[in-house]
């Protein structure tokens, strides 16, 4: 067996979350798409505003369904846009 290791490029701050950087998106580039998703039968471009609001709607259904900090969701699911919320 080999092993291969590079040191990290970026430090993840200890108080940091992953909404850091959709936050971050929405408040520097709010109109830029920054993915695109399939409506109707047509690809649609979501801006960091659009997307932002999304996760925090999910951020919600999950609180609001009892789900508390710390623990674990599990997705099972073809491969979607929604997986990225």
């Amino acid at each position: 067996m080999r092993e291969f290791s590079l040191p990290a490029l970026y430090e993840v701050p200890t108080d940091g979350n992953l909404t850091d950087l959709i936050r971050r998106n929405a408040a520097q580039h709010p109109e830029v798409a920054v993915m695109s998703r399939k409506v109707a039968g047509a690809w649609t471009d979501v801006s960091a505003t659009q997307f932002l609001a999304e996760v925090r709607a999910a951020a919600k259904g999950l609180i609001a369904s009892g789900v508390q900090p710390g623990d674990r969701v599990a997705l099972m699911s073809r491969t979607r846009f929604e997986w990225v919320l």
